[in-house]
């Protein structure tokens, strides 16, 4: 049985404790955010940067994003909801600013086409390699009797050849 040496086991346990306090630490900075810092965030992740491409508002940090998250924090403290604001910047940016494609009309069919790719391209595999299989197995079953027969022949001749 092999013993860690006590220094590395000591930098161990002192990696693990950091770890543990600063997984604590992240739990009490998030429990200690008001009620509508968390719903800010919570919207800011539906909402798209009306500039980037495909990147959400809480990581950008462009200043029409910086104005945005202002709104937003202004809008909620005036007792807005969240889907007022979602659809007050969708008025004004479009639809493109969602996060999120809404699932109805033409976004069903997308996705049902996404869906439908998937089962077709999975049924078109399953039975490529079905007709794989079904050329690779012999047409004649082996260990027949004639197979036998032949293998005893064959055994008899190279014995008279040898003797």
């Amino acid at each position: 049985m092999s013993r860690m040496p006590r220094p590395f086991a000591l930098a161990a346990v002192g990696v693990l404790a950091l770890a543990a306090g600063l997984l604590t630490s992240i739990q009490q900075a998030s429990a200690q955010l008001p009620p509508t810092e968390e719903q800010a965030i919570a919207i800011e992740r539906q909402l798209l940067c009306p500039q980037c491409t495909n990147k959400r508002l809480d990581v950008c940090e462009l200043a029409i994003c910086r104005d945005m998250k202002q709104i937003i924090r202004e809008r909620l403290a005036a007792g807005a909801t969240a889907d007022d604001i979602i659809l007050f910047f969708e008025v004004r940016y479009g639809p493109q600013v969602r996060a999120e494609l809404p699932r109805e009309g033409f976004n069903l069919w997308l996705f049902g086409w996404v869906g439908g790719a998937i089962v077709a391209v999975g049924a078109a595999g399953a039975w490529f390699l079905l007709s794989l299989r079904r050329r690779a197995r012999p047409a004649i079953p082996s260990g027949t009797p004639t197979d036998d027969a032949w293998l005893d022949e064959e055994l008899r001749a190279a014995d008279e050849r040898d003797a």
